[in-house]
């Protein structure tokens, strides 16, 4: 993970021939749109996931200085996308070699870009409840998965139940999940900063009944007794229970069984409810 210890990003303006203008601002980020229904190119899609991330590759060192053509072998090394298409490869977004930057992009490879660019800048609590997508059917690999993230990280909500993967982006639909995605990532990386360490907790949910599911969060392995994890209490809303939770680690002084243990806490929710997790 390569990550700038801050969003602070100039205020940019990015336009090519047939490209949507797009500005990007900081403090906090913010992408604006000048042209809303354009369409958004595979090189302006990368673009602006990597600047509105804050990606960077400052501690890597090269032997060879890198070039765009390296990992895209169609990527013009002089475009304006090329040194972001070298930064999104080092940070984990995954680039097929043989893609053409000036096509566009469709609204599940900007997802998965976008997903993998957030997963590149640290590890983010996330529940394992699968969600109903009505289109799933219309998904290639990994498109699911990533927009199943996507919406639990209130990047991306669904249209009556739908994502539309095959339908190509928009300037103004990039946007809204860019500056949703940037929003995310700073409040959790404030979070951290403040002295609070975010791990990866998991939620899995099981049947009961047709009415309810059994809701358990884990957080994995630990090497001793002293860790836990505790339900606080639940929020509900019309269609959203949001589970509230803290996490234990052990007291300096205490002692404690030395063996592995896996910390779990458990409830019940009705199963018409979307489950998100919050950590107090």
């Amino acid at each position: 993970m390569k990550l700038l210890t801050a969003l602070i990003i100039p205020t940019l303006l990015l336009a090519t021939a047939n490209e949507p203008l797009i500005t990007i601002k900081n403090n906090p980020v913010k992408i604006e749109i000048q042209k809303p229904i354009s369409k958004v190119s595979f090189g302006k899609g990368i673009d602006l996931i990597v600047k509105a991330l804050g990606l960077n590759i400052d501690n890597i060192r090269f032997i060879k200085a890198p070039k765009a053509t390296d990992y895209v072998v169609k990527a013009d090394n002089k475009a304006y996308y090329a040194q972001s298409i070298i930064i999104a490869a080092c940070n984990g977004i995954k680039l097929n070699r043989s893609m053409n930057p000036a096509a566009s992009m469709t609204r599940e490879q900007f997802a998965i870009g976008l997903n993998e660019g957030i997963q590149g800048t640290g590890n983010y609590p996330v529940n394992m409840m699968w969600l109903q997508v009505n289109d799933e059917k219309k998904f290639g690999q990994g498109g699911l998965a990533s927009v199943q993230n996507l919406v639990k990280f209130n990047v991306v909500k669904l249209e009556n139940g739908n994502f539309r993967p095959k339908a190509l982006i928009t300037a103004t639909e990039a946007a809204k999940m860019l500056n949703l995605a940037a929003a995310f990532v700073k409040a959790h990386r404030e979070a951290n900063v403040e002295g609070r360490t975010y791990e990866e907790v998991t939620l899995t949910s099981s049947a009961v009944n047709s009415e309810v599911n059994k809701i358990v969060l884990s957080r994995g392995e630990k090497p001793n007794s002293g860790y836990q994890i505790i339900i606080n209490r639940i929020v509900f809303t019309a269609s959203e229970a949001t589970v509230h939770y803290q996490l234990s680690d052990p007291k300096s002084g205490n002692s404690y069984l030395q063996v592995i243990t896996n910390p779990k806490a458990e409830t019940f929710i009705g199963s018409m409810y979307k489950i998100k997790l919050q950590k107090d």
